[in-house]
């Protein structure tokens, strides 16, 4: 796999698409085109044109609030492109509008595109030299419909499912995807991957459990809406546990998010606010009877250290890097001065990597917040 990158701040948006088209030239050599947008750009021009220019690829992309981008780290307000190509290496695209009125018929333009590769759903030996790489719509609470469809679909559990929800650089109003110039709102893009590279999918932590665990006793799923923790209000059960002041939970929530123990792992559910009767909002749904755990801040250093030496270890020579960090992870990282060791970091194990800050993160089955989520495949 070889991954070529472009940005461009350029605000002319004819202009940052010669631009980008100029710094990527091999136009018929890539099998996939990837783009990360601020929300500046009007996106579906933007789609359009971008298609039209790589007329032969895969072309899958999602609006943000910032982008990353090898050597110049978190940044802002541009369009950043990549271009990969590889002859071992089979893409395909499907685009799913409204998931939540999802029907027998998407579930067939999703088995369609896996087959048209040489996936077959059901197969135990289909994530062997497959996965998939997700973009969903941010403000529309389907990400875990999303994920539960999929597997519905791919019959198998080892088969990896990866993404990050789209942005719109903190506005909160309409986040956008697409797929070969289609464009959806309330929707997901999906690209199936096959290919003889080695590839490294995993996922990063950098909160541990403190030892206190709760009971979701009353929650609303659709909203994601906490009613009571082990039988009481919300707000007042969390400031209990850290024993703060209720009026202090605001500046706690970033710092200690909740975590859910799913197969011996740790996924984080952040706190979105809460509301004047002392109920919680998360950006996970969390479900009536579960157990979620109190976070706190691990070693970063340590731990995003691990991570790459990892991912090094498994991949010694990376062809392309995708990265999906949690806007969440973005802003805690500036608050605490940490962005330029983190990204710095990256820079010296990966020589060409990209991606956007995420409203969410998927991985696998599940849906998490607070997360990095790393896609490395071989040259």
């Amino acid at each position: 796999m070889k991954q070529d990158i472009a940005v461009t701040y350029n605000p002319i948006l004819s202009s940052a698409v010669d631009e980008i088209c100029a710094k990527l030239p091999q136009s018929n050599s890539y099998i996939a085109i990837i783009f990360f947008a601020s929300v500046n750009y009007d996106f579906q021009v933007l789609s359009t044109l971008i298609k039209e220019r790589y007329p032969n690829a895969e072309v899958i992309g999602c609006s943000t609030s910032g982008e990353i981008l090898n050597g110049d780290g978190f940044v802002q307000h541009s369009i950043v492109v990549t271009g990969l190509s590889c002859t071992r290496t089979w893409v395909s695209g499907v685009i799913i509008n409204n998931v939540e009125k999802f029907n027998i018929f998407g579930v067939k333009t999703v088995e369609d595109a896996a087959r048209k590769i040489g996936i077959t759903p059901g197969s135990p030996d289909c994530h062997k030299d497959a996965f998939a790489l997700t973009f969903v719509n941010g403000l529309c609470n389907a990400e875990e419909t999303l994920t539960a469809l999929f597997y519905a679909i791919i019959k198998n559990e080892d088969f990896i499912l990866a993404g990050g929800s789209a942005g719109d650089d903190l506005q909160f109003k309409k986040t956008y995807v697409s797929y070969n110039g289609n464009v959806a709102t309330e929707g997901a893009v999906i690209l199936f991957v096959r290919t003889q590279c080695k590839f490294d999918i995993r996922k990063e932590n950098l909160f541990t459990p403190i030892g206190k665990l709760m009971k979701i006793t009353d929650a609303d799923i659709h909203t994601r809406k906490i009613i009571s923790i082990d039988g009481q209000v919300p707000q007042r059960r969390y400031a209990e546990l850290l024993e703060i002041n209720e009026k202090d939970v605001n500046n706690a929530q970033l710092v200690f998010p909740f975590g859910r123990r799913l197969y011996g792992d740790i996924y984080i559910s952040s706190i979105a606010g809460f509301n004047d009767d002392g109920t919680m909002n998360m950006y996970c749904k969390v479900t009536p009877g579960s157990f979620v755990e109190l976070l706190k801040e691990g070693e970063i250093s340590s731990i995003a250290e691990e991570t790459c030496k990892a991912i090094s270890e498994n991949i010694p020579r990376p062809g392309a890097v995708i990265l999906v960090n949690c806007i969440l992870r973005t802003i805690y990282f500036s608050q605490k001065s940490l962005v330029k060791e983190v990204l710095g970091r990256f820079d010296r194990y990966f020589p060409k990597y990209c991606g956007f800050p995420s409203y969410g993160e998927q991985f696998g089955r599940f849906n998490c917040n607070q997360t990095l989520v790393s896609i490395v495949i071989s040259e």
